[in-house]
């Protein structure tokens, strides 16, 4: 189906509503799971569908649609539901026209041109790495990808196209010793399916770190002086701050907007945080919103300083700011809502070596398993190490770490050089009924003068 045909025969500007805009998603995703060696499940699915909205009488009116080359009619149902319903006072400043951009250039190496055999049998070749890994109680092989085609029009003229290729692949484990467990998972994100070769030495590698963790002390609860590797530092980014800059949740509460009053100074002079949606082969990939707003490098925080949020055109309307490029849906079935990109910490010039000096007696954390967030946050991490003499030495079990949002942010005494972009296929971003939502995070190591650990 030539969807860019059906769009470009939709005449927009003919319908008697203040504002008119259509989104068309085509995607195909698969997914393969196997549990102690035995397939469990392999799946193929295509979607095609349709997101509608207009602006008519003071009120936003919806409806998502699979029938993509009926579009006209769509539209003239919710104008009628609109005419038919009470009259609403809410205004609405229509977006300027922010031009047509087509950017699909990813059809060459999407995972919908594999077949699902192919992708099974890649999943395969790992499976004899089960019975190479030393106190290995119980094993999953998992596979997911998804190949994602978004078209948009306007009735201002905003026209655009871009599509969207990830895969993740991930080796996880339960080792036990004794009557210690240990749970932690290998994982490998691409955008071309080569970069699944070839993983067998890595993996292998990752578990045999692993075995030290079996037997390894507990912490003893209290604040510590902590490093984040660059995988932590995204996950505090995104769960500590990245949420609380969602504009929509300012929305009818006076007292956010004055205890988030932009000039303040609410972190670290050497703490800057950026969104943005332009990073090519990531999971934050999103050059332009679902409202038409072309992505742009937002600071949220810069120099310690509070300098933005995040915003739909609708919040940026009510707030008295500019739309940011961060209105999203998870699918063509949901509205955009405000929500992140790729979101992170810039890096800093502090080598490694002297964060970990600087932290000395404390604690190293390298990956994770869940974090949450608000005005305080917790992440319960993976894999930990003690700080002994500028090194990393002894595995530490950690049940978690948490902290308030403004007074950790103030405690980043440091920031890496070695700064990295974490992305992830599996799950994502949740908000409200929409989950997940594909987003990236990251940043440099940090040193942080005190968290709670426990």
């Amino acid at each position: 189906m030539d969807i860019r045909n059906i769009l470009d025969r939709l005449d927009l500007k003919k319908f008697p509503c203040l504002f008119v805009d259509v989104r068309i998603e085509r995607t195909q995703s698969s997914g393969i799971g196997f549990q102690n060696g035995e397939l469990i499940g392999a799946t193929e699915r295509p979607v095609l569908g349709a997101f509608i909205r207009i602006h008519h009488h003071g009120a936003w009116y919806y409806c998502s649609t699979t029938a993509v080359t009926n579009l006209n009619a769509e539209i003239e149902k919710l104008i009628d539901q609109a005419d038919n319903s009470k009259k609403s006072s809410n205004t609405y400043d229509v977006p300027g026209n922010n031009g047509t951009h087509h950017l699909i250039n990813k059809a060459a190496q999407a995972f919908s041109n594999i077949s699902l055999e192919t992708k099974v049998k890649m999943c395969e070749t790992y499976l004899p790495l089960i019975q190479k890994i030393a106190n290995l109680q119980d094993s999953t092989v998992r596979y997911t990808d998804l190949y994602k085609e978004k078209f948009y029009k306007s009735s201002v003229g905003t026209e655009f196209s871009y599509d969207f290729n990830q895969a993740g692949f991930a080796f996880s484990a339960t080792l036990k010793k004794d009557s210690d467990l240990f749970a932690d998972s290998f994982r490998k994100y691409a955008t071309d399916f080569k970069e699944f070769s070839g993983m067998e030495k890595d993996i292998l590698a990752y578990y045999t770190e692993a075995q030290r963790f079996l037997g390894a002390e507990t912490v003893v609860p209290g604040k510590y002086k902590v490093v984040l590797s660059p995988e932590i530092t995204g996950v505090f980014t995104h769960e500590s701050f990245g949420h609380k800059s969602e504009a929509d949740f300012m929305m009818g509460d006076p007292e956010a907007t004055k205890e988030w009053k932009l000039g303040s100074m609410i972190g670290s002079s050497c703490l800057s945080i950026v969104d943005t949606g332009v990073h090519e082969n990531t999971s934050g990939y999103c050059p332009i919103d679902d409202e038409g707003t072309l992505a742009q490098r937002n600071y949220l925080i810069k120099d310690g300083v509070l300098s933005g949020r995040l915003h739909s055109t609708h919040t940026a309307n009510v707030l008295e700011e500019k739309p940011t490029g961060n209105a999203r849906a998870m699918n063509f079935e949901f509205e955009p809502i405000v929500r992140m990109t790729s979101t992170y910490i810039e890096g800093g010039k502090t080598p490694f070596k002297e964060l970990l000096k600087q932290a000395e007696g404390g604690v190293y954390f390298y990956n994770f398993k869940h974090g949450t967030g608000g005005s305080t946050f917790t992440i319960a991490p993976t894999r930990a190490y003690r700080i002994k003499n500028g090194e990393l030495a002894e595995p530490v079990k950690v049940a978690v770490l948490s902290g308030s949002v403004f007074e950790t942010l103030k405690l980043i005494e440091a920031c890496g050089d070695d700064f990295e972009l974490h992305n992830s296929a599996f799950g994502g971003c949740g908000k409200m009924e929409q989950s997940p939502l594909p987003v990236a995070d990251g940043g440099p190591s940090i040193l942080i003068n005190g968290m709670q650990i426990s």
